[in-house]
């Protein structure tokens, strides 16, 4: 009985302190898309949640702990997209296409958010998201390079180079199409842009 009483202890700090970090970056993320990251400070953070400062290093040794947090998280749901294009039942072009399209929807859809919710998937604007940015990119070239490689093997696309390079190759074309460049036009223009460049990829993977 006893060591049941300390389980139900346990769990109860458990998911207690997944609801303070939860409220914490909560808290965190709407002032960062009013604010930015370089004009939000810990004590804000903890003004906005309601709780005292020392709660917040309880959660996250720094400011930029929480940066990255939130960064991560929002890579995730972009990433999460994508494999969900990726492992969809549609013919491998068409998931070739919903895969980038929704790498892009995703990075548009933080705009909405707030004047400086894009910061953080920003490197520029915000340095210590950096190790997030990066295995961001690791991931999706990984998921790229597998959809490539079964769009192959089905006969769907012809790969005369390594599946790995060319998911490099075509990540590098779509820089323009990834923060901060996309942010320079307006959706309206990246969307047809992008259209284009969907056309001109397809049909030079297609097999002919």
């Amino acid at each position: 009985m006893a060591v049941e009483s300390i389980r139900r202890w346990f769990m109860g700090m458990k998911d207690s302190a997944a609801c303070r970090r939860r409220l914490i970056l909560a808290a965190a993320e709407r002032l960062l898309g009013h604010y930015g990251p370089s004009k939000t400070t810990v004590a804000d953070i903890a003004r906005a949640a309601e709780v005292g400062v020392g709660t917040i290093y309880l959660e996250f040794p720094s400011k930029d702990a929480i940066l990255i947090a939130l960064s991560e998280q929002r890579y995730a749901a972009i990433l999460a997209a994508m494999e969900a294009a990726a492992t969809s039942e549609a013919p491998h072009a068409e998931r070739l296409r919903l895969l980038l399209e929704r790498r892009v929807d995703g990075f548009l859809a933080l705009a909405e958010h707030g004047e400086h919710a894009v910061d953080l998937v920003h490197c520029g604007a915000c340095p210590a998201i950096r190790s997030a940015r990066v295995d961001f990119e690791t991931r999706e070239r990984a998921l790229l390079e597998g959809l490539l490689r079964d769009g192959a093997a089905a006969g769907a696309f012809t790969c005369d180079d390594a599946p790995a390079t060319i998911a490099a190759a075509i990540l590098q074309a779509f820089t323009a199409f990834a923060p901060p460049v996309l942010y320079a036009r307006p959706a309206e223009q990246v969307r047809a842009e992008l259209a284009i460049l969907h056309r001109l990829l397809l049909v030079g993977l297609a097999r002919r």
